[in-house]
């Protein structure tokens, strides 16, 4: 993957998709956790953590990259409420059974699952829950996406980087609740391409492949543009169940 740097962060931060603040607060409700403790982890730069500070009583932002907490640091601020941890999924550095809800976003994918689910096991409370978030692909746009440009370095990255579990792996023997909630957006050329190249398997300027990789997603979104703008439909899909480990 590439270094993430200020800029990569700053990228990241504007282009990628937003989560249903509806779902957001539906998993503080379900979970009633109002007044609980909650780590995010993975928490990259606060697009999900920024859901929950002000409405529980803590949140811990769980983010090994610098730069992407110094982003989140910035964007959400310093509160007596919020933690930024230089931690991982697999080594969060929280105290045992400290924890009522972890929540995780698309950074799941980059877990290591079974190390940890053992951490998840540690840092739970024994009625803690576990809350994660991804995109759903209702109309197979990010499949596309990812076929677009057929390069086999882009494609040894995203399998370097992403798991073969299900989600459900993370419950252990629970059977988690699935809950859907609809979005849609419309984007240019920028916001198209800044989301694309905000990812870290993506390639960088002085990378030789970079220039067909984004003629290739160029020609693409001009394909779908109306007046050069594509619209997006995706929901916020959130799993939410009580570990048993």
């Amino acid at each position: 993957m590439n270094q993430m740097t200020s800029e990569k962060a700053m990228q990241y931060a504007k282009y990628r998709w937003p989560y249903s603040t509806e779902a957001c607060q539906f998993i503080i409700d379900t979970a009633n956790v109002s007044q609980g403790v909650i780590a995010d982890v993975g928490a990259g730069t606060g697009l999900l953590t920024q859901h929950f500070v002000g409405k529980v009583k803590k949140v811990f932002a769980i983010e090994p990259e610098l730069e992407m907490r110094n982003f989140a640091q910035d964007f959400i601020g310093d509160r007596q409420d919020i933690d930024y941890i230089d931690g991982v999924a697999e080594n969060t550095t929280l105290e045992d059974q400290s924890i009522d809800l972890i929540i995780a976003g698309n950074a799941y994918h980059r877990f290591q699952p079974e190390s940890t689910m053992n951490e998840f096991k540690r840092i739970l409370k024994p009625n803690g829950k576990l809350a994660i978030f991804s995109y759903h692909d209702d109309h197979n746009f990010v499949r596309d996406t990812l076929r677009v440009c057929n390069n086999e370095q882009y494609n040894q990255r995203l399998t370097a980087t992403r798991h073969q579990e299900p989600v459900q792996y993370f419950y252990g023997d629970a059977i988690p609740s699935r809950y859907l909630f609809k979005q849609e957006q419309s984007e240019t050329w920028e916001e198209y391409w800044g989301a694309i190249g905000a990812g870290m398997e993506s390639p960088d300027e002085s990378e030789e492949w970079f220039v067909t990789f984004q003629e290739a997603h160029r020609q693409r979104f001009n394909d779908m543009a109306t007046s050069g703008l594509i619209t997006v439909k995706y929901s916020t899909e959130v799993w939410l169940g009580q570990p048993k480990y």
